[in-house]
C-alpha cells in the first residue's frame, strides 16, 4: 500500500478519499473528516490575507486540531498497515497551491507511516543547481520572494542550494552542509539572515567564520543611536542567566498565545498578563474592554511581572509578544485605553524600533534593539517595528487611563 495526496481534478492513484471539510457536491467516494479543518479555521482562512504569514498561522492552528484528534489518528494509522489498496487523500487546491493536505502528509503519514508515503501525485522533489557563471535553474513553482533572496545570497558569495520538498517545505544547504528544512516564511528569514554577518553567525554558528566575500553592510543597517537620544530611554540590560530564564519562559508559553487582533500587527502572537485589553482605535469611538486575568494563570509569569515593576511601577498590563521571522507591526499609536508612557523588554531577536517625537510619521527616528535591551518610550507617539529577520520576542508594559482603572478598582 502507498498513500498519496492530490486534488479532485488531478491525477489519482488507487482509492480516492476526500479530506476537505466539504467534498464536491457530486462526490460519491469516501470522506475522512478526521483530516479536515474545522469550519472556524476554514472561515478564518477565507477572511485572511492568504499570505505567508496567514499560511503559518493556519498551519499552527491546524496542527493543534490534529493534536486534539491524536487518539483517532492513531487508530487510523494502525488500520492502514493492513490495507493492501493504494489511497489518495484529496482536497480542492491544485498541486503547488497552499493546502492542508500537505500538512497531513508531513505530520501524519510521514511521521507515523513513512514507509507508505508516496508524496503528491505527479511531483518529484525538484533540484536547485548552480551552473557556470553563478546562474541558478529555478523550478517555476518557487515564489518570487524566495527566488529573489536565493539570487541575493549567490551574489553575496553564498551559493545556497534550496530544494523544495513535496510537503511544500524547503531544504536548505550551503557548501554541502545541511541547514535544515524550513517553511516558506522560515526560509525567507534564513535566506535574509545569510546575507548579514550579525544574523549569519547566530542562525548558523559554523558560518560565522565563513570566508566568501561579503559586501559591506550599509552603515544605516547597523546604525548607532540617532543624534537625538530623547525619544527612548534605555533603562536596563538583561544578560546572562536572567535573560536566558526569561527566554525559556517565553518559549514555554508559546502554545498558549493567540493571534493578535490589532490591525497593525502582521502575524504577531500575543498573551496578556494582569489585564486583557481589547484593542480599539480612537476613530472607532468605542471604549476598550478591560478584563482581569486571574493571577497564577500562567506559571512563571511572576518573573515578567517583577521586571515590569522595575521598569514601569504599578503597571496594569503586560503584553507578551512573538513576532515570527518576516513579520512587523506597522506605525501606530497605542490604544486610547492606555495612559501615556510604556516600557518594553526586547527579549529575543534584533529589532529596528522607529518612533516620532512630534506626531509626524514623516519624522521618525530609528533605534536598534538588541537582546536584553529595556526601554521606555511615549506610546502616544507614532511608533512601529520593521520586519524582523529572525523570530523576535518582547514584552510591553502599560498603565491604563484613570477611567479604566476605576472600573476595576485600580485607583
Amino acid at each position: 500500500m502507498t498513500i498519496y495526496t492530490s486534488y479532485y481534478a488531478g491525477e489519482i492513484k488507487g482509492e480516492t478519499i476526500s479530506i476537505s471539510l466539504y467534498p464536491p457536491k457530486s462526490w460519491t467516494g469516501k470522506h475522512l473528516p478526521l483530516f479536515s479543518p474545522t469550519p472556524e479555521l476554514l472561515n478564518w482562512w477565507k477572511s485572511s490575507a492568504k499570505d505567508t504569514t496567514a499560511q503559518q498561522e493556519y498551519k499552527r492552528q491546524f496542527r493543534e486540531i490534529l493534536d486534539s484528534r491524536l487518539t483517532l489518528i492513531q487508530l487510523w494509522v494502525a488500520k492502514q498497515k493492513d490495507n493492501p489498496v493504494d489511497i489518495t487523500l484529496c482536497c480542492f487546491e491544485k498541486t503547488g497551491d497552499f493546502c492542508h493536505r500537505y500538512q497531513v502528509g508531513e505530520e501524519v503519514v510521514q511521521k507515523y507511516l513513512p514507509e507508505l508515503w508516496g508524496g503528491e501525485v505527479g511531483t518529484t522533489r525538484p533540484e536547485m543547481k548552480v551552473v557556470q557563471g553563478g546562474k541558478i535553474n529555478h523550478p517555476v513553482t518557487y515564489p518570487a520572494e524566495v527566488l529573489s533572496l536565493i539570487e541575493k545570497c549567490h551574489s553575496s558569495g553564498f551559493p545556497v542550494v534550496c530544494d523544495r520538498l513535496a510537503c511544500g517545505y524547503y531544504r536548505v544547504s550551503l557548501h554541502g552542509e545541511n541547514l535544515g528544512d524550513w517553511s516558506e516564511l522560515g526560509v525567507l528569514g534564513v535566506l535574509s539572515g545569510l546575507q548579514h554577518e550579525f544574523y549569519r553567525g547566530r542562525l548558523f554558528p559554523s558560518l560565522a567564520t565563513a570566508t566568501p566575500p561579503i559586501p559591506e553592510v550599509p552603515k544605516e543597517t547597523v546604525a548607532a543611536q540617532p543624534e537625538s537620544p530623547s525619544l527612548i530611554t534605555r533603562m536596563d540590560k538583561l544578560e546572562g542567566e536572567e535573560l536566558a530564564q526569561i527566554q525559556d519562559w517565553c518559549k514555554s508559553i508559546k502554545n498558549q498565545m493567540f493571534p493578535s487582533v490589532s490591525q497593525y500587527a502582521d502575524g504577531r502572537l500575543e498573551l496578556h498578563l494582569r489585564r486583557f485589553v481589547s484593542l480599539t482605535g480612537a476613530k472607532s469611538g468605542k471604549k476598550a474592554e478591560v478584563k482581569v486575568v486571574e493571577p497564577g494563570r500562567y506559571a512563571g509569569a511572576d518573573l515578567i511581572e517583577a521586571l515590569g515593576e522595575k521598569l514601569l511601577p504599578d503597571f496594569h498590563q503586560a503584553l507578551v509578544l512573538f513576532y515570527p521571522a518576516g513579520t512587523q507591526i506597522k506605525v501606530h499609536r497605542d490604544s486610547p485605553a492606555y495612559a501615556s508612557g510604556a516600557a518594553q523588554i526586547n527579549i529575543m531577536g534584533r529589532a529596528k524600533f522607529s518612533i516620532s517625537g512630534c506626531q509626524d510619521v514623516r519624522q521618525m527616528e530609528s533605534y536598534w534593539l538588541e537582546e536584553g535591551d529595556c526601554i521606555a518610550f511615549d506610546n502616544k507617539q507614532p511608533h512601529g517595528i520593521e520586519r524582523v529577520v529572525g523570530d523576535r520576542w518582547c514584552v510591553c508594559f502599560f498603565r491604563l487611563k484613570a477611567e479604566y482603572g476605576r472600573q476595576l478598582n485600580l485607583v
